[in-house]
This record gives structure tokens, C-alpha cells and sequence, in this order.
């Protein structure tokens, strides 16, 4: 029999979110961040991405100074923030966690354990932190984490499909275009022969993007215990950060904190939750609705 992996007893629990692109990740990212004791890869470890510039993770230290973190404006471009660090996670791990394809454990080889443990270690003590919080979109990477990290803690963030769906049509690196716009292995021909019978629309295919990545992070989920994942719906969250963030804080065991209740309060959050009701047209809705109504139903969103 297999012996258990072992459990790195310099990183305890880390915590990962995950969800699909457009789907609420960010923000959410950004408040529970605010925890005093979570460390994260940063804007800068994003950018400056090599291994020999992890030490510019100290730079995230500067929004727990006395008086001036507190008054630094988070918009200040040279703020330390909280990112989904692709260039990182394609340089430590050589393509293997950003390729465009689902990863198992079989993918988490000895290597690509000692480098995101190297990276997670090494910010936690640039930073100063007890716990490492990270969030990547796409695939789930679920069975792969567990491999390096049998301990996590999964975070699954889900928003309405039909906002996931509106939200790609207005950003510039999407053009609802299979050449283009399709990162996620053979679509599934039923949903091939939905896509080309509307005329190839891009709001299809926002649609068949959203439930594919739905039901990809549905079954890997199915093999995590009931106490390492928590989901949280997006909604749910943007309505009450602070009470949501309580039940985060709760899930992921993390200690009460006055200084984590108030930067909670401070931090703006935009509801555009039923920002597609008003972009989408009616003819336009009802065709969003033949494609993923089954899926929101299923998943727990009102038609």
C-alpha cells in the first residue's frame, strides 16, 4: 500500500480558490486577502516572476505598517495587491499548470511539488505570514493541488452564468471566437452542434464556456471531503461581504481579527450581478437561456 503524502508542516491548510473567468474570483480575492495573517502572490511576483525575485514579496509588508498601510489607496498602481499570477505559475512550473488541458495527480510529479511548496513557503516568510491564500481561474486543478497539498482548503466561487456570459462579451481579450476564444480541450460535440446551429454567436459559446467549466469543477469536487471545500456564490457574497466573509473565515479557520472586520468595511464592492438583464436584449436572453438553463437550474440559479 501506498504510503500517505506528506503533509509540509511549514504550510498549513493554504487556501485556494478557484473558479471560471468573469466569475467574481477577483474580488472576492481581494477582500479575504485583507486577513492579517494570509500571505499571497502579488502583482509584483506576478510581473517579476523568476525565482530569485520572490524576496519582492516583502514589498506586501507595507499594508501592514502602522498608520501609512491604512492610508495607502488600494487603486495606487504601486500598491502590493492580490493577483491570479499566471507569468508565476508558467515560470515555476514550466507551462504545466497553465496549459490549456485538466491536470491530475499523476501530473503532480516530484518537481512540480518542490516548486509550488518553494513558492509558498517563500512568500509566507517574506511576508510574514502564518497561512498562503491563492486563486487561479480555468480548469480546477483540485485533484492536482490535492497531490502537493493534501491539506487545502478549496474555495469554488460561482456567479450566474448569464452575468459570467455578459461579462466576457465586454472584455477586449475575448472575441467569441473558437480560433480564439476556446481554451478548454474537444468541446463536447453536442455543444460543438449547439454553437455552429446559432450562427457561431459569441454569446453561445460565453454560455457553453461557463457550463463546460461548471461541470469540470462539479466532478472534481465530488472527490474532496465535505471538510475541504466550501462554495460560495457569488451573489450571495456581494450582497453581505462581511457576513460572507465570516463564514469564510470560520471555514478556513482563521483567527478573529478587529483589524480584518474593518478592512471588510472599507473595501467598495460593485454589484454588477444583474448588469445582463440590462446589456442583453430580451431575443438575446431567451437565447442564453436555451443554452445554459439547465445548468443554472442545476447549479442552483433562478431562471
Amino acid at each position: 500500500m501506498a504510503s500517505p503524502p506528506l503533509i509540509d508542516p511549514k504550510i498549513d491548510r493554504p487556501i485556494l480558490t478557484f473558479g471560471t473567468g468573469r466569475g467574481g474570483t477577483t474580488v472576492f480575492l481581494r477582500v479575504l486577502s485583507e486577513h492579517p495573517d494570509l500571505a499571497w502572490f502579488s502583482n509584483y511576483t506576478h510581473h517579476f516572476h523568476h525565482r530569485a525575485c520572490f524576496p519582492l514579496a516583502f514589498l506586501s509588508r507595507l499594508r501592514d505598517m502602522p498608520w501609512l498601510g491604512e492610508r495607502i489607496p488600494y487603486e495606487w498602481k504601486l500598491r502590493p495587491k492580490p493577483r491570479e499570477a499566471n507569468k508565476l505559475y508558467r515560470a515555476i512550473t514550466n507551462g504545466a499548470f497553465t496549459q490549456p488541458a485538466a491536470l491530475g495527480r499523476d501530473d503532480a510529479d516530484d518537481v512540480q511539488k518542490s516548486v509550488w511548496r518553494q513558492a509558498f513557503r517563500s512568500h509566507m516568510f517574506w511576508q510574514g505570514k502564518k497561512r498562503f491564500l491563492n486563486k487561479h481561474t480555468g480548469f480546477p486543478r483540485c485533484d492536482y493541488f490535492l497531490e502537493i497539498f493534501p491539506d487545502a482548503r478549496f474555495i469554488h466561487v460561482l456567479r450566474d452564468g448569464r452575468a459570467v456570459a455578459n461579462s466576457l462579451l465586454n472584455v477586449d481579450w475575448w472575441d467569441g471566437t473558437l480560433e480564439n476564444s476556446w481554451w478548454w480541450g474537444d468541446m463536447d460535440p453536442a455543444y460543438l452542434e449547439e454553437f455552429e446551429a446559432s450562427g457561431r454567436q459569441p454569446l453561445v459559446l460565453a454560455g457553453i464556456v461557463w457550463k463546460t467549466l461548471m461541470l469540470h469543477n462539479e466532478r472534481e469536487l465530488q472527490a474532496v471531503t465535505p471538510e475541504q471545500k466550501l462554495e460560495v456564490n457569488y451573489t450571495d457574497f456581494v450582497a453581505d461581504p462581511y457576513g460572507m466573509m465570516d463564514r469564510v473565515r470560520e471555514y478556513c479557520d482563521l483567527r478573529p481579527s478587529e483589524l480584518f472586520d474593518r478592512r471588510i468595511r472599507a473595501v467598495r464592492i460593485h454589484n454588477a450581478d444583474d448588469k445582463w438583464q440590462r446589456d442583453l436584449t430580451p431575443e438575446q436572453q431567451q437565447l442564453l437561456t436555451r443554452t445554459i438553463g439547465t445548468e443554472l437550474e442545476h447549479f442552483g440559479f433562478a431562471l
